[in-house]
């Protein structure tokens, strides 16, 4: 079976509360929001890019216990295909605990990652990224992801990496097998010991040949091509919470990226796209149509 988009990388279920400006710690408070969703970089933008009528397939195991049916089922309504997680009676998805401040949409996240498993290299079946269009990964499921990453160069498959985390020397291989490699600037300055986008830029550019883009949040996002700094602005948004605005801004980009978009047209739909997701609350629970971001875009 052909995908347009390989998505791979931790599978999470986030449950979400709106926190009180006061709380009582040993008593109970009620909210106005609380929901269940699908999280983890690597699954919300697996449904970005489905929402955007793109032909997505998430890579990674299943079982029968409740938070895999809920992680599963999660993207299904997303349009993601789940037809290549595999099974294994051992595997359990994290879980995150977050919650949102409803004065800035500031979110704070406690998770665990007990009986949770990566994809292993022994899984994978190479006929699955040599038939895609893309591949996206995380940093997070880096043995098997390691392995797409090599599987994707061989075939001349182009990839999309979303790394936060973990030990450079992996970060740096990842980076170097990766054609479009988007990075936050605390991850970026981490691996490169400098400051400012512009100095990670081109420290980072020593390390591969792909597109290098670092995000930050309402300070927007900066690319080099060519050797020139280009600086995307955020877009000016009401925010509600912030939860997945980084993942959106991957998903959204790779699915302008399968659109034969131009770099800054890239970085300017995925801004616009991450800007409408964070007036919402919850990573999943509004996915604006490309009318909606092309109005956005328009009015600023």
């Amino acid at each position: 079976m052909q995908f347009d988009v390989i998505v791979s990388g931790m599978m999470v279920v986030d449950i979400l509360s709106e926190v009180p400006s006061n709380i009582k710690t040993g008593t109970k408070h009620e909210v106005s929001k609380i929901i269940v969703q699908g999280g983890a970089p690597a699954g919300n933008a697996a449904c970005v890019i489905a929402k955007n009528n793109l032909k997505t397939a998430f890579l990674g195991y299943k079982a029968t216990n409740t938070l895999s049916l809920i992680a599963n089922e999660e993207l299904k309504k997303c349009d993601v295909d789940t037809s290549l997680l595999i099974e294994s009676d051992n595997f359990q998805p994290a879980i995150a605990v977050v919650e949102v401040n409803p004065k800035n949409g500031d979110r704070t996240v406690f998770y665990s990652t007990n009986n949770y498993k990566p994809l292993q290299p022994k899984d994978i079946n190479e006929d699955w990224v040599k038939n895609s269009r893309l591949l996206l990964v995380d940093g997070y499921d880096i043995v098997g992801n390691l392995e797409l990453l090599k599987i994707a160069n061989k075939y001349n498959i182009p990839s999309v990496l979303d790394i936060e985390t973990g030990d450079i020397e992996v970060l740096k291989e990842m980076i170097s097998l990766g054609s479009h490699i988007i990075l936050p600037l605390e991850g970026a300055q981490m691996i490169s010991e400098f400051n400012t986008p512009e100095e990670c830029l081109k420290k980072l550019s020593t390390l591969t040949k792909g597109q290098l883009i670092i995000t930050d949040g309402a300070n927007g996002s900066w690319a080099l091509e060519n050797k020139k700094i280009i600086h995307q602005p955020a877009f000016p948004t009401k925010v509600v919470d912030t939860t997945g605005c980084g993942d959106a801004f991957h998903g959204a980009y790779a699915s302008a990226l399968l659109n034969n978009k131009k770099l800054v047209e890239r970085m300017k739909y995925a801004s616009a796209y991450a800007s409408i997701i964070a007036t919402h609350f919850g990573g999943r629970s509004y996915f604006p149509d490309k009318e909606e971001v092309a109005q956005k875009i328009l009015n600023n």
